[in-house]
């Protein structure tokens, strides 16, 4: 469920400003422990009397109902040093790092699976020949030999770190950073269950490599149609039909009209287009813009401003 909605979400925001490029990352994903959080949270969430209070309290329940002093005292030790004893168990973060890198490839093909992207662009790839790779397999290592000359074949080489979350529920928070060929970094993170969280990165790398990024050329009944975006590099927003005609003349460009609107989100916004979804655009529909309302379709989509009242528009610009 978790993963139908983040998916959900991914449909319907809003297309990013960054430009998307091809990643071909290193299959191997070294992981730095970091602090203890959740730890470091309970030795500064009390002060020393506030902690001793509430010891005083438990000993004085337990009492109440029947328990000695001293077996009260006795009480109270064990069961703090039963969650010290599980929290132990728990920081060994024996192959955690094994579950991240593992469950982030998983959930990362698990997109790719489910939305319809015709040119893929992140791979994970492995620099090492598959009789290294079995080998270390085979004796319970990692696979981390890296070639010198691996930018030649990868443009990222990634790196992650996690610790135990503040709250102490048994979330972690974990970050990734790729490392591209000129040294720049893209950094992601997420905070959740182990078994999940690396499902809210893969969303964000997926997200930024994989969505439409301006200026996208489509072919459109026939023709070449170049999507120019709005002034900053995204999806518009206005409330005036005419803002956004103007702002697209400025640009050298012009509104999409409905049916190269409908045309371009057959593509899907992970194909070059821009889903429809359930916004209303700005249009261009003969002398005077128009609006185009989905929720609106008898007899038409196509209305004008004044029929949807001072409601914000979304659009972007065609040539």
């Amino acid at each position: 469920m978790k993963l139908k909605a983040l998916l959900l979400l991914l449909l319907v925001s809003t297309p990013s400003l960054t430009v998307a490029k091809t990643a071909n990352i290193w299959a191997s994903i070294p992981f730095i422990r970091g602090a203890d959080l959740c730890q470091y949270s309970q030795a500064y969430s009390q002060t020393r009397s506030e902690y001793m209070h509430d010891m005083t309290n438990m000993a004085s329940q337990l009492m109440e109902f029947g328990a000695k002093g001293s077996e009260a005292l006795e009480m109270l030790e064990k069961f703090d040093s039963l969650y010290d004893k599980n929290l132990r168990l728990a920081m060994q973060y024996k192959y955690m790092d094994v579950t991240l890198e593992n469950t982030l490839k998983s959930y990362l093909d698990s997109y790719y699976r489910s939305q319809p992207v015709k040119d893929r662009k992140v791979y994970f790839r492995q620099l090492n020949d598959i009789r290294s790779i079995t080998r270390a397999i085979n004796n319970g290592q990692r696979i981390g030999h890296i070639p010198a000359d691996s930018y030649s074949v990868v443009d990222y080489i990634g790196y992650g770190s996690y610790a135990l979350a503040p709250n102490c529920n048994g979330n972690i928070q974990v970050t990734i950073t790729l490392v591209s060929k000129d040294g720049m970094t893209k950094n992601y993170s997420g905070l959740g269950k182990p078994a999940i969280v690396m499902s809210q990165i893969a969303s964000k790398i997926f997200t930024e490599f994989e969505r439409t990024q301006f200026p996208s050329t489509l072919n459109v009944n026939g023709r070449k149609l170049t999507l120019l975006g709005t002034s900053n590099g995204s999806i518009g927003e206005t409330f005036s039909p005419r803002d956004a005609s103007r702002t697209c003349r400025y640009m050298g460009g012009r509104l999409p009209n409905s049916f190269e609107l409908e045309r371009i989100s057959s593509y899907g916004d992970w194909n070059g287009g821009v889903s429809i979804g359930s916004a209303i655009w700005a249009i261009d529909q003969g002398s005077t813009p128009m609006v185009y309302h989905p929720g609106l379709r008898n007899p038409s989509p196509v209305r004008s401003a004044s029929e949807v009242g001072n409601k914000k528009l979304k659009f972007y610009c065609v040539k």
